[in-house]
């Protein structure tokens, strides 16, 4: 059973979060937060496996309680859930640690699938998420990236490591590390974190 601690200053908006997360059987929401404020000492309280936070909220805006959270409740995964399609929004969410990024005008069975690939230890972002930012992705990065390499950054974003992405691609733990010396060298990043987070913000929704 996965447990949601629910954020969001909109009293109608919890009622129906709540309502459509507590139908799903794999879901249990054990609180709501109408404030950042609130929502950190109830996740220090409760240690909830997910925080669904929006991001223009009182007191503490959500980026800032995730940065909060991260130190004071590192075991939750937080998730942005935003009427934002802003590109600069879901990189500053995603570079802070967050584990989704979804829109409020998503379907109901998007949220649901979205929150268990989360619960799973993958990451989610809207589709129209994830295309408004490839779309703003350099046309010389995305030419330059074989299908393969695709292939790697598409599982590096829902969390794999090494072995589990030389699994499903039945390739050797070895290929895989030539793979990703070359995206890193293609796409001019200067660490593996950077090209995990590239992953996540180009790839995140696509498996």
């Amino acid at each position: 059973m996965t447990s949601i601690l629910l954020v969001d200053d909109h009293p109608l908006v919890q009622d129906g979060l709540k309502m459509r997360l507590e139908a799903n059987p794999g879901f249990t929401v054990v609180g709501t937060a109408a404030d950042g404020e609130q929502a950190l000492t109830m996740a220090q309280q409760l240690n909830p496996d997910i925080v669904l936070t929006d991001i223009n909220m009182p007191k503490l805006n959500g980026i800032q309680l995730l940065e909060a959270l991260s130190e004071q409740s590192p075991n939750s995964k937080v998730v942005m859930l935003s009427m934002h399609d802003n590109k600069e929004y879901v990189q500053n969410a995603m570079r802070n640690g967050a584990k989704g990024y979804l829109l409020k005008d998503i379907a109901s069975s998007e949220l649901i699938s979205a929150l268990e690939a989360i619960a799973n230890g993958g990451r989610y972002i809207s589709a129209g998420v994830s295309k408004l930012l490839f779309d703003n992705e350099p046309s010389a990065s995305k030419a330059s990236l074989t299908k393969r390499e695709q292939q790697v950054l598409r599982l590096l974003a829902t969390g794999c490591g090494n072995k589990k992405i030389a699994d499903s691609l039945s390739i050797s733990i070895r290929t895989v590390e030539t793979h990703t010396l070359k995206i890193r060298r293609k796409l001019e990043l200067d660490s593996s974190a950077a090209m995990i987070k590239y992953a996540i913000e180009h790839y995140g929704s696509d498996s």
